[in-house]
């Protein structure tokens, strides 16, 4: 099975020959931004579940601890845990999920 990067990597040519031909750029980058960010998140969740990680939905967790491991993760370099806690902050704080 070919993973998210090794997906996005294959595409990258074809993106750039329709970044010649499109008229919107930026929305063209933006719509391959969104389904690359996709993949590579739910490839990432799947890869903490299998761990045993989870439950950053629950009452259990708080918006703070995700905040602290946000911050600790840029450092750590896996833009792919950095999407997913800023993924969880966001949707915790929309819906208004409160430890």
């Amino acid at each position: 099975m070919t993973n998210a990067k090794q997906q996005l990597l294959q595409q990258w040519p074809e993106i750039q020959r329709q970044l010649q031909e499109h008229s919107s750029k930026d929305a063209l980058m933006d719509h391959h931004l969104a389904i690359a960010g996709q993949a590579a998140m739910t490839e990432k969740l799947g890869e903490a579940r299998v761990k045993g990680r989870g439950g950053w939905w629950t009452p259990e967790c708080s918006n703070e601890k995700l905040k602290t491991m946000l911050k600790e993760h840029i450092d750590k370099g896996d833009m792919r845990d950095v999407m997913n806690l800023a993924a969880m902050i966001y949707f915790r704080e929309t819906v208004g999920i409160k430890p």
